[in-house]
């Protein structure tokens, strides 16, 4: 039965590939939870997790030329950053929130931005996290291999973008290291089959 760790593409199931990522130990995250305890994190990653998709969205507005909703001071920052990043490169959408799949390994998601950065194909992910965590990476690198196995015009690098603080943290990922990391991630997918059967 399909829940809210996967999608359902043409009557076939595939496992979200931030489901799968979850299975690889977070330590930061665990110290953060001893330190503060359970419910108190729970509030604040739902607090933030409300916000990111609010970003999210936002940002789309902006790049599709739609109305930017701002209700909120932390809002207004989030988006001033962003727009001061976007006329500082050459930032280009061919698509947004564009879904992924791949057979091969059934897993699936979603790509916040494919297009033009800076003269050069990319994928791109939007985060509003404090840091740009090492699964983020893996995250990514999936989406791309993803969408070369659809027969989708690849990517040249993939970057993640996160904007938090009143700051820009980006992390950048060149075509040359896709292999590596795609092969994490697939271990990872392999992990996840075996834990929970699918």
């Amino acid at each position: 039965m399909p829940n809210e760790d996967s999608y359902i593409i043409d009557g076939k199931e595939y496992i979200r590939v931030t489901r799968v990522l979850d299975v690889i130990a977070k330590p930061e995250l665990y110290r953060w939870i001893g330190k503060y305890g359970w419910d108190y994190c729970e509030g604040v990653k739902d607090k933030r997790a409300s916000f990111g998709t609010r970003v999210h969205k936002e940002i789309q507005n902006y790049l599709t030329g739609a109305e930017v909703w701002v209700d909120s001071v932390e809002m207004q920052k989030t988006l001033s950053l962003f727009t001061s990043w976007v006329n500082s490169h050459r930032v280009i959408p061919d698509s947004l929130e564009f879904r992924v799949k791949s057979d091969s390994f059934m897993f699936g998601g979603t790509c916040d931005f494919i297009g033009g950065f800076d003269d050069k194909r990319t994928l791109i992910d939007w985060k509003t996290s404090k840091y740009v965590f090492d699964h983020y990476k893996l995250q990514v690198v999936a989406y791309a291999m993803a969408l070369e196995e659809m027969g989708l015009e690849p990517v040249e690098q993939c970057k993640i973008v996160s904007i938090r603080d009143g700051g820009i943290t980006s992390g950048l990922i060149k075509r040359d290291e896709f292999e590596d990391l795609y092969k994490v991630f697939l271990c990872a997918r392999r992990i996840y089959k075996w834990k929970y059967g699918k």
